[in-house]
């Protein structure tokens, strides 16, 4: 009797802690399911914000190339070019070259310091580091003897 009573016992608890255990893991799978389902609707968002904020950029940049190509070469005087007949050839250059907007300050600022590493002119400088291309290179060169004054 002890011995069933005893068999009866540990097969009760057995069941219950298979039960304790059956129950543990359906929860944590529907946690896990649930949160699965959470993030796969935050992905879906994110996808679709990308997704308008690549259109808009498009759209901008259509906009901003439609407003460049319409206003063509206009370039307005500025102090800078005023003072253009004191600087030199890099610096018109460079000026020319801010003012159109091909460079960034901080890119002028990446060619001078690399003028002196690799002992090229600043249009050899801009279009090695890729700041601009040869066309824009050749508008520069052109846009810098245009500025020198003749004597």
């Amino acid at each position: 009797m002890t011995f069933s009573m005893l068999f009866g016992l540990f097969l009760a608890i057995f069941f219950i802690a298979f039960r304790m255990i059956s129950k543990y893991r359906y929860a944590t799978l529907n946690e896990l399911n649930n949160r699965q389902n959470e993030l796969e609707t935050r992905h879906q968002s994110l996808r679709d914000q990308k997704r308008d904020l690549e259109r808009e950029l498009v759209n901008k940049q259509q906009a901003l190339t439609t407003l460049r190509s319409s206003q063509g070469d206009i370039r307005g005087i500025t102090v800078a070019d005023l003072e253009a007949a004191e600087a030199d050839d890099n610096e018109k250059i460079a000026r020319y070259l801010m003012n159109q907007g091909k460079i960034t300050k901080e890119q002028h600022e990446r060619a001078l310091k690399k003028m002196e590493v690799l002992k090229m002119d600043y249009i050899g400088v801009c279009m090695a580091l890729g700041f601009i291309d040869l066309e824009t290179g050749r508008k520069a060169e052109k846009a810098g003897k245009l500025s020198t004054p003749s004597a």
